[in-house]
């Protein structure tokens, strides 16, 4: 009986086996590989959303920060044309913004040309 047993020709072995690679690989899509994608697909929403989240709060660290050494105030000192600091009274010359300080010391410079100079220095006081 041994003797008699023909062998199966290639083409049939081979044609078998790529009907069973395609049915293993239709399964494989229909089954695992769609329910993993659809899986990794909803963590892209929170992979944007983290970023995001993440982007604002390093920002706002480095707000915080950037403020935090800013001055409390801010001051006009005053020279007169050979350098040394002088006081005019009746001036305002303490101000709690940069922009208003140098705003009044811009108006100064223009009232005294000749007399003065006017420099805006921030105080950590």
């Amino acid at each position: 009986m041994l003797g008699n047993t023909k062998m199966l020709p290639a083409s049939f072995v081979i044609s078998v086996f790529v009907r069973s690679l395609v049915f293993v690989y239709k399964w494989l899509d229909q089954y695992l590989i769609i329910h993993v994608e659809n899986f990794i697909k909803s963590f892209e929403f929170a992979i944007v959303i983290v970023a995001a989240v993440t982007f604002l709060l390093i920002s706002l660290f480095f707000t915080i920060r950037f403020l935090k050494r800013l001055p409390k105030s801010y001051t006009i000192e005053i020279a007169d044309i050979f350098g040394q600091k002088a006081i005019i009274e009746d001036l305002k010359v303490v101000f709690r913004t940069y922009d208003a300080a140098q705003s009044y010391a811009r108006y100064y410079n223009e009232t005294y040309k000749d007399q003065y100079k006017f420099r805006v220095v921030g105080l950590k006081e």
